[in-house]
């Protein structure tokens, strides 16, 4: 029994499982999670949306699971998780009003199930609201609160689980481990190098991806073929990991300058801008 099983059947709730076409299409966010007959004190309602949301994360992980995708991913990922001890996901969104975040948060705790990695993953994204941190720690799961812009060291071998993340957040997490030992470590799932590389001219790249632009070399790059049903959710998305070859590439493993971005070219949401947020 999954983890989500166990929250569901404390949560006093069954499971109704539909018949779904083979259909591939892309898959319809509504603006936000509706709780049918909500109850009207305001505790017992947040929990009864809560229990709404697990029980449709349920049914993402149970089309996940059965999924030709999820097969083909499990027999590629797999052997590169052999030591892996920690994962840590980044920027997944606001998962209780978007079904495509909910489907990226089944897709990682399917396979860390299926891989028997006995570990807790770590998620932040700035946008996550009181209840969907709430929902996170109610299925086992550590929230972290501070905005590190990506700059996570590594140092054990860590799967990063990036689901369409800012360029720069990737750029950051290989500036802060930019070591040919370090890199070992980091293992990621995120959007495709070479797509960064081959969509974005040179002096872009430079300036705004530059480490992506370097680790394009020395990673090895696996792509997940799309053939989830709904096609917007796994989209150039990628297995990415170091190279045996990497430490004897020739590349500047001495320059390490800290990223630093114009904030007419900013993607992602930077500590200053949480901050600012708070303040209000």
């Amino acid at each position: 029994m999954s983890e989500v099983d166990s929250v569901a059947k404390e949560l006093d709730f069954k499971l109704v499982v539909t018949k779904k076409g083979k259909q591939r299409t892309k898959i319809r966010n509504k603006p936000r999670t509706r709780c049918n007959s909500v109850p009207t004190d305001p505790e017992r309602s947040k929990e009864f949306c809560r229990e709404t949301i697990i029980k449709q994360l349920q049914t993402a992980e149970s089309d996940i699971s059965q999924s030709e995708f999820f097969r083909e991913c499990l027999e590629i990922i797999q052997p590169v998780l052999i030591g892996t001890e920690n994962i840590v996901c980044l920027g997944l969104g606001n998962f209780h009003e978007c079904a495509t975040a909910r489907y990226q948060l089944a897709f990682i705790r399917c396979l860390r199930q299926q891989t028997n990695l006995d570990i807790r993953a770590q998620f932040f994204d700035p946008v996550f609201s009181r209840s969907e941190v709430e929902t996170l720690r109610t299925l086992g799961e550590i929230v972290l609160h501070d905005n590190l812009e990506g700059k996570y060291s590594a140092d054990r071998r860590t799967l990063f689980f990036l689901p369409h993340c800012p360029k720069q957040i990737v750029n950051n997490l290989l500036w802060k481990n930019w070591d040919p030992r370090r890199l070992a470590n980091v293992v990621l799932i995120c959007n495709s190098f070479s797509t960064v590389v081959n969509n974005n001219p040179d002096r872009l790249l430079r300036v705004n991806a530059g480490y992506i632009l370097r680790a394009a070399y020395l990673y090895r790059e696996v792509a997940l073929r799309n053939s989830f049903r709904f096609t917007d959710i796994f989209n150039d998305t990628s297995l990415h990991y170091l190279r045996d070859s990497a430490p004897n590439v020739q590349t500047d493993w001495d320059c390490t300058d800290e990223p630093s971005y114009e904030q007419d070219d900013l993607e992602l949401i930077s500590r200053q801008a949480v901050a600012s947020l708070e303040f209000e």
